[in-house]
């Protein structure tokens, strides 16, 4: 079995002090004290530490190649967001390169290997909802190797973002049916761990209590997939926990939602109603056509883009984190 390349953080572990310092011990920083310094050299050397020869070469070179990563390249978001991004990078004078993680951390860390090794100027990356430790992530920004996440950021990663503004759209979204009589609303989350998973919750729960309605848990239903979402709410729909509405939190769930309600010949908004996160092209498929918080999946493709093409062309800007956090509308149909 190869060895575990040993890395800037795995010092820091070992010595009990921050990524920052070691990498500022290493570079010999006048703001580390000497003894700091000794003690970092004395364990890099003695666990043969080398610097990543493909981040140097990173930083060194330009390729005018932007790496994107996305966990999947379905029919729902992520197609509307490479397509902003493809325009924007192209604008600069970039090539994309494109890969999917596959809701895989490990088709994720091979995905950033491939990067580096094609020495791309910069990656754009949405996180897998398998991933569970972002060491890999952690170590290219301790590398100054520029990157910026987008709708799926990595939990306690001090790094560029762009996002939609989860809770003020979840919240909207069933004040909404709040608003329109609705007393029963249900909620279909994905993936539980996921960030935006937990703020949509959140925000429901808010809204629910800010207008004095009861929070029931046999109403938050949960599918990683369409098929999972499509059998929660078919389980929901011929439960004794009857809903009147439902607010998917995304196209995916949205899907087996939409199926589920067919299957069971319920009428929409009648019997329930339905909100949800999804695009305008998305909402109208069905009959009728969604009502939703539009995910502006262009917006947030266009502005990581010109984000991290800013980092790239403009070193000093690297200085300051920035998030940037877009509202989505709330769009009103026949659904609700």
């Amino acid at each position: 079995m190869k060895d575990k390349n040993i890395t800037i953080i795995d010092i820091a572990k070992q010595l009990g002090v921050s990524k920052s310092t070691v990498s500022r011990a290493l570079k010999d920083h006048p703001d580390i004290s000497k003894a700091t310094k000794d003690r970092v050299n004395a364990l890099a050397k003695k666990l043969k530490y080398k610097p990543n020869a493909t981040a140097i070469s990173f930083r060194q070179q330009r390729s005018r190649i932007i790496g994107l990563i996305v966990p999947q390249i379905s029919p729902f978001f992520f197609p509307s967001i490479i397509k902003a991004v493809e325009k924007e990078v192209h604008k600069r004078g970039y090539n994309l390169m494109i890969l999917q993680s596959g809701e895989s951390e490990k088709r994720e860390r091979d995905n950033l290997e491939i990067l580096l090794h094609n020495n791309v100027d910069g990656i754009l990356a949405s996180v897998s909802r398998k991933t569970q430790n972002f060491d890999h992530f952690e170590s290219l920004i301790e590398e100054h190797i520029p990157i910026v996440f987008f709708d799926r950021i990595p939990k306690n990663i001090k790094a560029d973002c762009v996002l939609i503004d989860d809770f003020d759209g979840a919240y909207r979204a069933v004040e909404h049916l709040i608003k329109t009589g609705r007393k029963k609303i249900s909620i279909c989350i994905g993936n539980p761990n996921l960030l935006i998973s937990q703020n949509r919750l959140e925000a429901y729960k808010k809204a629910l209590n800010d207008y004095a309605l009861p929070f029931d848990d046999n109403l938050v239903i949960s599918g990683e997939s369409t098929l999972e979402a499509y059998k929660a709410t078919d389980d929901l729909i011929n439960s004794s926990h009857k809903t009147d509405s439902i607010f998917a939190i995304s196209d995916l769930t949205m899907s087996g939602v939409m199926q589920a309600i067919y299957k069971n010949n319920i009428q929409v908004p009648d019997k329930i109603a339905v909100i949800g996160f999804c695009e305008s092209i998305f909402s109208k498929m069905y009959q009728p056509t969604l009502s939703y918080i539009n995910p502006l999946g262009k917006k947030i493709g266009k502005k990581a883009a010109q984000l991290l093409l800013d980092r790239i062309d403009n070193e000093e800007s690297q200085n300051s984190i920035k998030q940037i956090l877009l509202s989505g509308e709330l769009v009103i149909n026949g659904s609700t």
